[in-house]
């Protein structure tokens, strides 16, 4: 289906109305994080409820408010403002993804994917168990770390990365993260230790889930054949069962039919699950299906399509 049949069955109108997710995720994620402490000092470890909703959903909302900023989806909004607040408010480097996405759609499921495979290939079995361990316990924050040792030095990036605007990203994670949990501190009397945890556990839950996401979609699939053919195999996660649907709730739905973001990149479908209709040869999986695949990567073995 062609980009411009799909838009008739999007109308800007209804992507218009998307903008005001992104102001109330601007609010919202900063004020989870300010009252954080006092919900523990209120209902101690408990809290863990408190993480994973509103906390979970609000880390992953804002890393796919990032991601749909860098395409510039909604056309009333300023892109370039949200894409980096919402990517310093989830402690990432916005050059990196800025740089190693694009690669992403280029690339996708082959080892020159510098934003999913930052280190590229890796031929030992031992270090790739290794590799996919950190990955899976760490998740996105694994993979910026790794990204921020290789993007700055890959030839496709290197002359366009400026290590100087660095300082200032971490300056950004200051002010903020400290300013906001000391002012949380101040507030509701919590320990700093306590709320250095309680910050450290809502970003390793949300770059946990967020990851896993993307390995639904994408993990331990290495595609040879041609564009089409490697973005038509990007796998979807079907709304089966209860363990489906309160992952997709919890993710924002983008593993449902993550398809259509590659086959049809320009169109912006993800808030509209069931509007366009998914490419032939499309590939949808249950959790079930992917614990298996996740197996799979923990011991060392790679998927790996031929198309001839």
């Amino acid at each position: 289906m062609e980009n411009t049949a799909v838009s008739d069955l999007i109308p800007e109108v209804r992507i218009r109305r998307q903008s005001v997710y992104y102001y109330i995720a601007m609010i919202l994620w900063p004020a989870y994080l300010f009252l954080l402490p006092a919900v523990f000092m209120r209902i101690g470890w408990w809290v863990i409820f408190y993480l994973i909703f509103p906390g979970l959903y609000l880390f992953t909302w804002v890393g796919y408010l990032m991601h749909e900023s860098w395409h510039k989806y909604v056309p009333n909004v300023d892109s370039h403002f949200f894409y980096n607040i919402f990517a310093l408010m989830i402690l990432s480097d916005p050059q990196l993804y800025h740089m190693s996405h694009g690669s992403h759609h280029a690339q996708v499921n082959t080892y020159d994917d510098a934003e999913f495979h930052p280190l590229g290939e890796v031929r030992s079995r031992g270090m790739r168990i290794i590799y996919h361990w950190l990955e899976v316990v760490f998740g996105v924050a694994f993979l910026f770390a790794a990204a921020s040792l290789t993007v700055p030095r890959d030839p496709r990036f290197a002359k366009r990365y400026r290590f100087w605007k660095l300082p200032l990203s971490v300056l950004s994670w200051v002010i903020f993260f400290v300013g906001l949990g000391y002012l949380s501190h101040l507030v509701f009397g919590a320990a700093l230790r306590q709320v250095f945890l309680l910050y450290f556990l809502s970003f390793w839950l949300g770059s946990f889930f967020l990851h896993q996401s993307q390995l639904i979609e994408h993990g331990n699939l290495i595609v040879e054949g041609t564009f089409q053919q490697r973005n038509v195999r990007t796998r979807n996660l079907k709304p089966a069962g209860m363990a489906e649907k309160v992952f997709l709730f919890l993710t924002h739905g983008d593993s449902r039919e993550h398809v259509l973001h590659h086959t049809l990149t320009a169109v912006y479908t993800r808030p509209f699950p069931g509007t366009v209709p998914l490419p032939e040869g499309t590939v949808s999986i249950t959790m079930g299906d992917y614990c298996q695949l996740l197996w799979r990567m923990l011991v060392g073995k790679v998927d790996k399509e031929q198309f001839r």
